[in-house]
């Protein structure tokens, strides 16, 4: 099963809107949209995705506000049953091969996902967030991910030099230039773990399948504030789960 069934979109939102939604899941394949009903309105989507990881993430997305209504995720029941993903996941990126770029989505932790789109503004209910950690914790942090997490230990002693000053660190691996070139908010979250005392935390993060919503609220504000340019340890907003 590669493919998934979106209904209950609001006329309003756009084809466009509906890919960069659920880009957050994995690399889509095709989008086909259609009037679900002439008397709302109201639009159905079909989604197949590039691999079956995507589209399990896209399954937890039900019950997201996409425009002004809460969209329903379904499998795709045309879709073929797919074989169970290997924890390994495929080939296992290397830090020079995504260097600048983002580890693909399908090869995070489904909380580390929903903690990113929260991060971006979007409204997800609470059974969401609670069944993607519920999601790690069956089913671990793959191998591809935890390489992904070794090699960037590997190449910027993240859990070593934690305790580094941020002067220290930018003088010696030019944090704020990489910052500046890099495109993709999770290589620069990681590169800028080096300016604080709380690397080897934040690595404990995405590498410890053990997490509780609290965790994936907290980790979507630190992404909304760097993504604003907030400096580590910024006041949290009122509502940890309306991240804007």
């Amino acid at each position: 099963m590669s493919s998934i069934i979106v209904s209950n979109i609001s006329p309003e939102v756009t084809k466009q809107q509906i890919s960069d939604f659920f880009s957050f899941c994995g690399k889509i394949s095709s989008i086909q949209i259609h009037e679900a009903s002439a008397a709302t309105k109201l639009q159905e989507a079909k989604i197949a995705f590039e691999s079956e990881s995507a589209a399990k993430t896209a399954l937890l997305l039900t019950d997201t506000k996409l425009g002004n209504t809460n969209v329903a995720v379904h499998p795709d029941p045309s879709a073929p049953a797919g074989k169970v993903e290997s924890k390994a996941g495929g080939p296992a990126p290397t830090v020079e091969a995504e260097e600048g770029r983002d580890i693909q989505q399908e090869f995070k932790p489904k909380s580390a996902i929903i903690a990113d789109i929260l991060s971006h503004g979007y409204v997800l209910s609470d059974k969401a967030v609670l069944k993607s950690a519920e999601f790690d914790k069956q089913h671990g942090v793959s191998t591809t991910f935890q390489k992904f997490l070794n090699d960037i230990d590997t190449k910027y002693n993240i859990s070593d030099r934690a305790t580094e000053t941020a002067t220290t660190a930018e003088s010696k691996y030019g944090i704020k230039e990489r910052a500046s070139q890099t495109k993709d908010i999770f290589q620069m979250y990681f590169d800028k773990a080096l300016e604080t005392p709380t690397g080897a935390k934040l690595r404990k993060f995405y590498a410890d399948a053990s997490k509780e919503a609290v965790d994936i609220h907290k980790e979507a504000r630190r992404l909304a504030d760097l993504r604003a340019g907030k400096p580590e340890g910024a006041p949290p907003a009122a509502q940890a789960h309306a991240v804007h």
